[in-house]
């Protein structure tokens, strides 16, 4: 599902809110035409010196429009209904982006921005080269029949930690060979240390900030019944980007093969 505000064309100024937007329009060679983005467009580099619009539901209108922009691409649902209203009412133009956390939602993203920027050969070109690099990661993936569980742990701090289960971003566990441990919860739950021993996982997965703010593999390690699991045992604790791991953006295939070696080690690179 995409909505149109405005009428769309290639454009000189633009705001984006969503780090996989962001990375689309970069690929697509229109980086130095972002004025200002949201706290999640942390890839390339390079946009972190941006100005800043905020995060989600604390985007105002008035922050993006202060930037002046001719287009903003918004993920759907990333910010308040209201925002988007005002910002029609500016006249200024808006792709709202559907962002559901599969494969093809990524190329329907890619293939809507593109439009948007009159660069629809270069998409289809994206998004082909995100098909070859994603086959030749499954390829990797299909040479071990090992298929270990992992706990994928939302952290900030030792006071904030949840466990991710299914309809949340972690949906990338499937393709690079491994399962969610916490499968059967729904969205984000609390770490619970009598349900972390019954899961048992083989991994636990961080986000790399996420590990940080624990104190990195110790501090992981002294999270109550980690060392009761496999995953605590074996301190097969590991770490990825965040924004890499969960975006579903241009460098899903790598964020697949990551994920992949980091819980395959056996495999060769």
């Amino acid at each position: 599902m995409l909505l149109f505000i405005g009428s769309l064309h290639a454009q000189q100024r633009i705001v984006t809110a969503g780090s996989s937007s962001t990375e689309i329009v970069c690929e697509l060679g229109f980086c130095d035409n972002i004025v200002g983005t949201d706290r999640t467009s942390l890839y390339p580099e390079k946009v972190q010196s941006l100005p800043s619009i905020g995060y989600r539901t604390g985007i105002g209108a008035e922050g993006v429009i202060s930037l002046k922009p001719d287009l903003v691409i918004f993920e759907k649902e990333y910010v308040k209904e209201e925002v988007i209203s005002q910002l029609q009412t500016t006249g200024i133009k808006t792709l709202v982006v559907e962002h559901t956390q599969n494969i093809e939602s990524t190329k329907t993203r890619i293939r809507a921005i593109a439009t948007a920027l009159k660069k629809t050969a270069e998409g289809e070109a994206l998004i082909k080269k995100i098909e070859v690099n994603l086959k030749a990661a499954q390829q990797k993936v299909s040479t071990s029949s090992a298929h270990p569980t992992v706990l994928c742990v939302y952290a900030r701090g030792t006071g904030s930690m949840m466990v991710a289960g299914k309809n949340t971003s972690f949906g990338l566990l499937p393709y690079a060979g491994t399962v969610n441990a916490a499968g059967e919860l729904d969205g984000y739950k609390p770490l619970n240390t009598e349900a972390l021993i019954l899961a048992n996982p083989d991994y636990i997965l961080f986000f790399t900030t996420g590990l940080e703010s624990i104190g990195g593999l110790e501090g992981a390690l002294q999270i109550a019944g980690v060392n009761q699991t496999t995953a605590g045992k074996k301190k097969q604790i590991i770490a990825m980007d965040g924004v890499l791991l969960t975006n579903w953006g241009p460098r899903v295939a790598l964020a697949v093969e990551e994920l992949f070696y980091l819980t395959h080690p056996e495999a060769k690179k």
